[in-house]
C-alpha cells in the first residue's frame, strides 16, 4: 500500500525525530556524568596533592610562581607561613530573595613569631615607612625635613628608633587582629574574599597564646595562636556534584590582607597547642533552610579546606609577582537538602505526564483511538511541573536535571501533538495510503519514545550516583 517514495519519506521522518531526541538525551547524559566526575575530581585539588592544571591552570600557575619564590628556593624570601584553621558553628539565612547566606565560624592562625619579626621588619620598612617616620618626629618634637628623601636612609640613620618601634607594633599586625565594636584600634589583617563580616559580630576566643619550644637545631622558637570568632555574609555559589541530592556547596573565601611578599596562608586541619584538631564543624553545627551536611565518603569530603591564589589586578605581576597575588583559603561545605519531597514532587508529576503522552502514544498506534484529548491534561501537568521546578532553582539553581526533562516533556508533547493530528486529518480524508503511513509512523515513534523515556528518566539519574555515594 505504502509506495517507495512513501517509505523514505517515513525513514527521513522517523530520523528527523528521533536523531534529535537521541541527540539531546546523549548532551544530558554526558552533561551529568562530566559534572559529576569533575566536580568531585576539583574539590579535591589542592587539598591531597591533586595537580592544580586538571581544572585551573591559571591557579597552576600562581601556585609554581610561588613555589619558584618559596624559602627553598629562595634564601633571601621572607615572608611569614601562616597556618589557617577554621571551624563552622552554623550557616544560615539562605533566603531565596537574596544573593547571600551567613556563617559562624571561628578562625585558627598559627605562626612562628621570630620568623614574622622578621618579615614584620621589611614591611615597616617597605610599606609603613612614612607612618614610623611620622611617629618619630611627633614623639621627638623636631620639625621633620621638607624636601624628597630616602625612606630607607633616615630608617639606617635611626636604626634604634626603627627597632623599638617594630617591637613596638608588629603584634598589631598579627595575622588574626580586626577591629571590632570594642577594640577598634586594630588592624585588619584579614579579609573575606566573597562577602564581609557581620558588623559587631567579631570575637576573640582566646587571647594570644605563646609556646616556646626547639627545633631540628637545638634553637629556642616561639609559635604564636590565635583565635577569632565572627559572623559573614557570603555570596551564594550554588554548584551540584549529584542529582538530586547534593543540592548545595557553600563555599567561603578567607585571604591576608598582605599579599604574598609578606603572608602566605596554609590550609591546617592539625592540633592547636590544646591537642585539639582545629578544622572541621562543632559537634552543634547546623545548616538552617533544611539543608544538612553531606556523609564523607573515600572520595567526597562534606569539608573541604584548601588553598588557591587570588591575583589582583591593580598590580602588575610584572614588576612583582608576589605584590599581585594573595594566598586564599577556600572553605567548601557540600550540603543536601534534608527532604527530597519537593524534587520528587516535580520528578512525579513530569513523569506521570510523559507516561500519560505514551499513553496516548498507544492508543493512537495499536487501537486507533483519538488521542488529542489526552493532550491538554498533559500541557496542564507539564506547566505545574514547570512552576514547582522553578520554585525549587530560586533558591537552588543547580536542578538542571529538572530543566532537561522538562524541554524532553515539551518536545515528547509536540512530537505526539503533530502526529496525533496528522492521523486524525488521514481519518478524515478516509485516506487508506495516509492512514497507513501514520499508522506505521505512529508504532515506530511509539517505541522510540517508550525507549528515550526510560533513558531520561530512569538511566540519567542512575548515572548521577555511578561514582561514589
Amino acid at each position: 500500500m505504502i509506495g517507495y517514495r512513501k517509505r523514505v519519506k517515513l525513514v527521513l521522518s522517523v530520523l528527523l525525530i528521533a536523531v534529535p531526541l537521541i541527540a539531546c538525551i546523549l548532551y544530558c547524559g554526558s552533561e551529568v556524568a562530566y559534572e559529576r566526575f569533575d566536580d568531585q575530581r576539583k574539590y579535591r585539588i589542592g587539598s591531597d596533592g591533586l595537580d592544580y592544571d586538571i581544572y585551573d591552570p591559571i591557579q597552576k600557575k600562581y601556585h609554581d610562581d610561588l613555589e619558584g619564590t618559596s624559602k627553598a628556593n629562595n634564601p633571601d624570601a621572607y615572608y611569614t607561613e601562616v597556618k589557617v584553621g577554621v571551624v563552622l558553628e552554623k550557616i544560615k539565612n539562605i533566603d531565596a530573595s537574596t544573593s547571600h547566606y551567613e556563617a559562624r565560624m571561628q578562625l585558627y592562625f598559627k605562626f612562628d613569631k621570630d620568623e614574622f619579626r622578621e618579615m614584620f621588619r621589611h614591611y615597616a620598612r617597605n610599606v609603613l615607612a612614612d607612618q614610623i617616620i611620622n611617629d618619630y618626629y611627633s614623639s621627638t618634637g623636631e620639625a621633620r625635613p621638607t624636601g624628597a628623601f630616602l625612606h630607607d636612609q633616615w630608617i639606617d640613620e635611626h636604626q634604634a628608633f626603627f627597632e623599638e618601634w617594630v617591637e613596638l607594633h608588629d603584634s598589631e599586625y598579627y595575622p588574626g587582629e580586626t577591629p571590632s565594636n570594642v577594640l577598634t584600634d586594630k588592624e585588619t589583617m584579614f579579609t573575606i574574599g566573597n562577602g564581609e563580616f557581620v558588623p559587631d559580630s567579631l570575637g576573640t576566643l582566646k587571647e594570644l597564646e605563646e609556646v616556646q619550644y626547639y627545633d631540628e637545631e637545638g634553637n629556642l622558637r616561639t609559635m604564636c595562636y590565635q583565635k577569632i570568632r565572627f559572623n559573614a555574609s557570603f555570596e551564594k555559589a550554588f554548584d551540584s556534584v549529584r542529582y538530586p541530592l547534593d543540592s548545595m556547596q557553600f563555599k567561603m573565601y578567607i585571604l591576608p590582607t598582605m599579599d604574598a611578599d609578606y603572608i602566605r596562608y596554609t590550609p591546617d586541619k592539625d592540633v592547636n597547642s590544646d591537642g585539639v584538631r582545629i578544622s572541621g564543624f562543632t559537634p552543634y553545627f547546623g545548616i538552617t533552610s533544611g539543608y544538612r551536611v553531606i556523609h564523607d565518603t573515600d572520595t567526597v569530603d562534606n569539608f573541604t579546606l584548601r588553598l588557591n591564589y587570588y591575583y589582583d589586578e591593580n598590580n602588575d605581576p610584572a614588576v612583582h609577582f608576589e605584590d599581585s597575588v594573595r594566598t586564599q583559603l577556600e572553605i567548601i561545605v557540600r550540603a543536601n537538602r534534608a527532604g527530597v519531597s519537593l524534587f520528587l514532587q516535580a520528578f512525579i508529576n513530569l513523569f506521570s505526564v510523559v507516561i500519560w503522552i505514551i499513553i496516548a502514544f498507544y492508543s493512537q498506534s495499536y487501537t486507533g483511538e483519538d488521542s488529542v484529548g489526552m493532550l491538554g491534561t498533559g500541557l496542564f501537568g507539564v506547566i505545574s511541573s514547570m512552576l514547582v521546578g522553578l520554585s525549587m532553582v530560586s533558591d537552588a539553581g543547580i536542578f538542571s536535571l529538572i530543566t532537561m526533562i522538562n524541554i524532553f516533556t515539551l518536545a515528547v508533547i509536540m512530537i505526539m501533538t503533530y502526529q496525533a493530528i496528522a492521523a486524525k486529518r488521514a481519518q478524515v480524508r478516509k485516506d487508506k495510503v495516509l492512514i497507513a503511513y501514520n499508522g506505521i509512523k505512529l508504532r515506530i515513534l511509539f517505541i522510540i519514545l517508550t525507549i528515550c523515556t526510560i533513558a531520561m528518566f530512569l538511566v540519567i539519574p542512575a548515572m548521577a550516583y555511578m561514582w561514589g555515594a
